[in-house]
C-alpha cells in the first residue's frame, strides 16, 4: 500500500476503538506551551520566582510529575499576558526559549556529565544543542559538537548558540552517514534526533494534507538505519547513544531500532528509557520483550507532540571505513597578536569598565572580534567550522560595533553604560517599542539591565533608548 487516508493509517496502528476515538479528539488541539531556562546564563529560580510575581504558572505535565527532578529542564507554563511568548523580554534576551515537553525529553535522556565529549549530529534548529551545551556549562563541563550539513540551518544554529553565549560548542558540516569513518569512537555520547517525515506537525497544521505516504516513510526508514550505523561508529564503547523522531510512524521507529539491533545484537544494547508516563512501543513491529524500553509519546495520552525515543549503550567495537577530511582551519585569516590583544582589551575597559582577564581568548578576521574561553579541544579528524562567539564588528578605520552577544560574554564584568529599566520598560522595548532615556551617557550604546541580570544591548539616540538585537 502505497497511500492511505491518514487518520485510517492512525486507526489501524492504534490497539483500539477507544484510543483512536481520543486520537482524533485531541490531535488537532493546542499543546500547553513550554520553555526552557538557559540555566548556565541565569539564577533559574530567581527568574521563575519573578515570573510567578507575574502572574506565571511554571508546571510538568501529569505523565512526568513522579520524574520530577530527573526531567524538569523543560516546563509547561501558563501566564494572563496577552502578548506571545516570542515577544516577551525575557525571551528577548534569550534567558529562555519556546520549546515542546516531549522534544526537549531526549537531550535529557542523554544524561550527560561533566567530561563528556559529545555529537549531536543533525543539531539544527537548535533546541537539543543548547539543552546539551548548558547542562555541560553548569556541571563545568564540557564540550558539544553540533552537526548540520544545511547552510540556511547551520546560519542559525550559530546565531543561536552566540546568542546562548554556549561557547562550549563547536560546528561541524558533514553528510550524516560519513561521521563514524572519520571519527571513530571519539565521543562519549551521542544524540540523534534523525531527519524524518515530521507528518505529525505536517498533519496538525496543514489542512490540505490529508493521506499518509508509505512509500515515503520507507525512504526515509533507510535512511535512518545508515544514520544510526554511523552515529554507533562514532560512539565509543561503553559509553551511550539516544536515537529520537518527531514522527508516530513504526517505519521511521521500531523498524529502525529492531534492524540495528539484529545487524549488531553483540556490539550494542538497547537501554530502558526510565520516564514513568511513557507509552510503550508497538509491539506487532519489534520484539515484545523489549517494548517497555523505548519511550513513545501520543497527543491523547501524554497531551504532546508524537514523538519516539530510544537509547543504546555500545559494548563492543564496530568494524569502520576509515576516511580522512584534508580540510584545514587558515590560521593566516586570523589574527590573535598581542597587539590586538591589547586594543580590545582597552576598549572594553574605557567603554564598560571591563577588566582583562584570562579567562578569554581574543582574535579577529576580516569583518569580526571574536572571543572564545581557554578550553582547547584537540580534535585530529574533524574539520571545526566555528569555535568562538563574534562580540564586535569591525567597521570603517576599525570603528568597533559592539554585538548583542557582547552582553552575553561579559554580563558579569560589564560595570558602566548600563540602563535599568523597569519591567514594564523591558517588555515595551522588547517589542520594539522606543523608550525614553533622559540619563546622558557617555556612549551611545548601553547594557539593558533588571535588578541582577544583564539582558541585552540597547542604542542611545538623543532621549531614546532602541534594542538592539
Amino acid at each position: 500500500m502505497k497511500k492511505q487516508n491518514y487518520l485510517d493509517f492512525v486507526h489501524g496502528i492504534l490497539s483500539s476503538e477507544e484510543d483512536f476515538l481520543l486520537f482524533k479528539e485531541f490531535y488537532q488541539k493546542r499543546l500547553p506551551k513550554s520553555i526552557k531556562l538557559i540555566t548556565s546564563r541565569v539564577w533559574a529560580d530567581w527568574v521563575k520566582s519573578f515570573l510567578e510575581s507575574k502572574w506565571w504558572k511554571f508546571f510538568l505535565p501529569d505523565f512526568l510529575k513522579k520524574s520530577k527532578g530527573i526531567y524538569g529542564d523543560v516546563e509547561c507554563v501558563e501566564y494572563s499576558g496577552s502578548k506571545s511568548l516570542w515577544t516577551h523580554c525575557f525571551h528577548t534576551a534569550w534567558l529562555f526559549y519556546i520549546q515542546e515537553i516531549s522534544a526537549g525529553l531526549s537531550a535529557q535522556v542523554l544524561d550527560v556529565k561533566k567530561w563528556d565529549l559529545v555529537l549531536d549530529l543533525c543539531s539544527a534548529p537548535w533546541g537539543k544543542t543548547v539543552q546539551l551545551a548548558d547542562k555541560l556549562l553548569n556541571l563545568w563541563w564540557w564540550h558539544v559538537f553540533a552537526n548540520e550539513l544545511s547552510f540556511a540551518r547551520r546560519k542559525a544554529l550559530v546565531f543561536n548558540l552566540n546568542r546562548c553565549w554556549l561557547y562550549n560548542t563547536s560546528i561541524l558540516w558533514y553528510d550524516w552517514i560519513s561521521v563514524g569513518d572519520l571519527a571513530p569512537e571519539m565521543f562519549d555520547k551521542v544524540l540523534v534526533d534523525a531527519p524524518c517525515s515530521w507528518e505529525g506537525m505536517q498533519y496538525k497544521y496543514d489542512k490540505d494534507v490529508v493521506y499518509w505516504d508509505q512509500v515515503a516513510a520507507e525512504k526515509l526508514s533507510r535512511l535512518q538505519k545508515e544514520l544510526l550505523i554511523s552515529w554507533l561508529k562514532s560512539l565509543k564503547v561503553w559509553w551511550e547513544l539516544v536515537y529520537s523522531t518527531c514522527t508516530l510512524n513504526p517505519y521511521e521507529n521500531e523498524w529502525v531500532i529492531s534492524y540495528v539491533l539484529d545487524k549488531y545484537s553483540s556490539a550494542i544494547e538497547l537501554l530502558n528509557v526510565d520516564i514513568d508516563g511513557k507509552s510503550f512501543w508497538l509491539t506487532e513491529y519489534i520484539d515484545k520483550d523489549k517494548a517497555a524500553f523505548v519511550a513513545r509519546f501520543w497527543p491523547h495520552v501524554q497531551k504532546t507532540w508524537w514523538f519516539f525515543i530510544a537509547k543504546f549503550r555500545k559494548i563492543k567495537s564496530i568494524p569502520v571505513d576509515k576516511k580522512e577530511d584534508l580540510r584545514v582551519l587558515k590560521k593566516s585569516e586570523y589574527d590573535d597578536s598581542l597587539v590586538l590583544q591589547n586594543k580590545v582589551w582597552k576598549y572594553l575597559f574605557d567603554v564598560w569598565w571591563i577588566e582583562k582577564t584570562d579567562n578569554y581568548q581574543i582574535f579577529s578576521s576580516k569583518d569580526f572580534i571574536f572571543v572564545k574561553d581557554n578550553t582547547n579541544i584537540m580534535n585530529k579528524w574533524l574539520f571545526v567550522e566555528k569555535q568562538w562567539v563574534p562580540i564586535i564588528k569591525l567597521w570603517f578605520k576599525w570603528d568597533f560595533i559592539p554585538q548583542q552577544w557582547f552582553v552575553a560574554v561579559f554580563w558579569n564584568l560589564i560595570s558602566k553604560n548600563i540602563a535599568e529599566l523597569s519591567y514594564e520598560d523591558l517588555q515595551k522595548i522588547s517589542e520594539w517599542s522606543d523608550i525614553p532615556w533622559n540619563y546622558w551617557l557617555d556612549w551611545n550604546f548601553v547594557v539593558v539591565k533588571r535588578n541582577s541580570i544583564w539582558l541585552f544591548l540597547a542604542k542611545q539616540v538623543k532621549n531614546l533608548l532602541k534594542i538592539k538585537v
